[in-house]
């Protein structure tokens, strides 16, 4: 995960945070009105902003974008017919990339918020019984939020005063696990998560709505199973611990119900200008999140005069804390959408448009293999990116797009878990004191095979109701 901006003090705010404000408001603009010039500047600004950040990207970062800006001039020369779709590639990729950054702005005005720590800290108070099952429920919601925040505000909290060794204590491990777990399934249904926005986007047949609801369905199946069976290693594991894992302050259920009641109205909100501005839920976020996040903050620092001008700051640098993560999104959709303009122009692209390859064994394999790709160190986000785009069009797309989106968010979240580079491994790592790979290729695993066992069922009902 990149590492928080620095270099901002008090109201100052560096010029290529205004060009990030510049670029959000042109996107938001140009997809809203319908402008598609409008919308080509904030895809240049967006190009111009990364390309400014360039030292302080992470080397995959640097690597992704190279490899996207080289594809991108090989189809302008090889392929020019295919400009107009790489067009629309690229669009998509500024508005995954801009999700990125107002995630990153939101988390900057709720993660030091009294009513959510003492949330935090209310599910950390139940004993071993319980513990696991509160933490992954409840951050999965807050996560609507938080998004990957929520993992280092838990682990922020149990690990709080403890010293370093509380970094190896199993039922702190634990905690954590829960935390990763939670948000990552968060991302099978939120409309606010890149994963949702990616599949929905790229699968023309799909209707949003009823989607969410199929895919909230079975996110509450996987929790229910994940609940009851936490599939946890001996060197993370809380059962042999009653005690509470953090002793900062007991919360109150009030304040889990204040902020799930946040999250809902946040949720909402989105949900009502999906339906009313007629417009991806990627835009909707870009737009509603800096507003949400802005009127936190007036609304936090009402009772402090002067408060207000420096958080504000503080959130819009916030946006450069995942300008690593935004970069690799915004290149992975590139890449994916030449690697497809290539095999649309092999003789590969006949059989699969013909529905050579389409049926249920197909949906079945990618569910295995997007997480198997991500756990060899190559994001996610390429491989579904890829198989959005070719199968997208395809037969089993358009007859079968509710199936191909379930199978795709799914692969989405498991590979989230299985990835040693995933932003949620990462911090996982760091607050476990093990390395990444641990948690990927040991520690999740088990929870990664019966998800996907379950996902295999339900994709399997679903094509065959035939949606």
């Amino acid at each position: 995960m990149t590492a928080p901006a620095r270099g901002t003090t008090g109201t100052a705010v560096a010029p290529v945070v205004w060009m990030q404000c510049l670029m959000l408001a042109a996107l938001v603009i140009g997809e809203i009105g319908g402008f598609g010039v409008v919308s080509l500047i904030a895809a240049g600004l967006a190009v111009a902003t990364t390309v400014m950040q360039w030292p302080r990207l992470l080397p995959q970062a640097r690597l992704f974008f190279a490899l996207a800006a080289a594809g991108a001039g090989a189809v302008v020369v090889l392929a020019p017919q295919a400009i107009p779709q790489l067009r629309i590639a690229l669009l998509q990729g500024v508005g995954f990339g801009a999700l990125m950054m107002v995630l990153g702005l939101l988390r900057q005005p709720v993660r030091r918020a009294a009513i959510t720590r003492a949330a935090a800290e209310y599910l950390l108070s139940f004993g071993a019984r319980g513990r696991f099952a509160a933490i992954l429920s409840g951050s999965h919601f807050m996560s609507l939020m938080f998004n990957i925040g929520i993992i280092a505000m838990i682990g922020d909290l149990v690990h709080a005063g403890k010293g370093p060794e509380a970094r190896t204590d199993p039922p702190r491990r634990a905690v954590v696990l829960a935390a990763m777990r939670g948000a990552a399934l968060a991302t099978v249904w939120s409309p606010i998560g890149l994963g949702f926005a990616i599949v929905t986007a790229g699968i023309p047949g799909i209707p949003a709505l009823p989607f969410m609801v199929l895919c909230f369905g079975f996110t509450l199946a996987a929790m229910a199973l994940s609940a009851l069976r936490p599939m946890l290693p001996a060197e993370a594991s809380g059962r042999h611990s009653a005690a509470p894992v953090t002793t900062a302050g007991q919360g109150s259920p009030k304040a889990v119900a204040e902020t799930l009641a946040v999250s809902a109205l946040l949720l909402g909100l989105a949900i009502l200008l999906h339906q009313w501005l007629e417009v991806s839920f990627t835009i909707v976020s870009v737009f509603l999140l800096p507003v949400f996040s802005f009127i936190w903050l007036a609304l936090e620092s009402r009772s402090e005069h002067g408060a207000l001008a420096p958080r504000l700051c503080n959130a819009l640098t916030a946006m450069g804390d995942l300008r690593s993560e935004s970069a690799i999104f915004m290149s992975a959709n590139v890449i994916g959408a030449c690697l497809s303009i290539a095999v649309q122009a092999s003789p590969l692209w006949g059989a699969i448009q013909s529905g050579g390859f389409a049926g249920l064994p197909v949906l079945l394999a990618c569910l295995v293999i997007v997480p198997l790709v991500a756990a060899c160190y190559l994001p996610n986000s390429i491989v579904v990116v890829m198989a959005v785009q070719l199968l997208g069009p395809t037969p089993l797309g358009q007859d079968h797009p509710m199936a191909l989106g379930l199978t795709l968010a799914v692969g989405w979240a498991m590979a989230i878990g299985v990835s040693p580079i995933s932003a949620m491994t990462l911090i996982s790592g760091a607050f476990c004191a093990v390395p990444p790979r641990r948690i990927a290729w040991g520690w999740n695993v088990p929870f990664v095979v019966s998800v996907t066992a379950l996902a295999a069922v339900a994709v399997t009902l679903v094509y065959l109701a035939g949606w």
